[in-house]
């Protein structure tokens, strides 16, 4: 789910409008109001994030239940992915489908109704600005979380966790931007994103071979001991 969750991401990443620069609200807007394909591509970065935060909540139950400081911050990394699939889900809403019909709106409304349409529309844009923030944030955490846990822990090499706990704060730190600033070039994004990738296929491959490593142990614990004899044998 981590890799499939990536390139689902990058794919729809690839076909999202993105000439005007994100912050020209009327340049912005008419973009948006002429792509036929805007919410689709916000419907598969939602299953993107679902994928992505889905392997997320796989990862607690390899990295849960060892024993030490790691597993105690293992169950807020699950609360935190849980949380913030609930934000992008809401994200995705204000973005992908509310965003749009304010759009459209405001490109088709007659000339004594466009300042109306337009602040409608801007209102929602605010929204999904906070949204986003709030999301990305959130996304931060849970990598931060789950980085200290598998660097604490002793499943997985440490040098994971650290590259999750630094993606992680690196998100963190670009949400408390898109808050105060808005939408715009990134240098924090631009590093964030690709260390996350890179994180999300090596701990895929660490996850498989630790489940293929576990699942012959549980195998053997779970077979039939030797039948006992009757003590009254015939």
């Amino acid at each position: 789910m981590l890799p499939l969750g990536i390139i689902l991401l990058l794919v729809a990443e690839f076909f999202h409008p993105q000439r005007e620069h994100p912050m020209d609200n009327p340049a912005v807007f008419m973009e948006y109001a002429q792509s036929d394909i805007w919410t689709a591509v916000h419907l598969a970065q939602y299953l993107g994030f679902l994928l992505l935060l889905g392997g997320l909540v796989a990862l607690y139950y390899s990295v849960g239940p060892e024993q030490g400081a790691g597993s105690g911050l293992a169950p807020f990394g699950l609360a935190a992915a849980v949380t913030t699939a609930a934000a992008f889900t809401v994200l995705q809403a204000v973005d992908g489908v509310a965003l749009k019909r304010a759009v459209d709106a405001w490109a088709s409304a007659p000339a004594d109704q466009e300042t109306a349409a337009f602040a409608a529309a801007e209102a929602v844009r605010w929204t999904e600005i906070g949204m986003n923030s709030l999301s990305f944030f959130l996304a931060g955490v849970t990598l931060f979380l789950y980085g200290v846990a598998i660097a604490l822990g002793t499943v997985y090499p440490r040098w994971v966790g650290l590259l999750a706990a630094v993606s992680g704060a690196l998100f963190m730190v670009n949400g408390v931007v898109v808050a105060y600033e808005g939408f715009g070039p990134s240098i924090i994004r631009l590093v964030a994103i690709p260390l996350l990738a890179v994180w999300t296929f090596i701990m895929a491959m660490l996850m498989w071979r630790y489940g293929g490593r576990r699942r012959p142990a549980r195998s053997e614990s779970a077979s039939p001991g030797p039948t006992r004899r009757s003590a009254n044998p015939r």
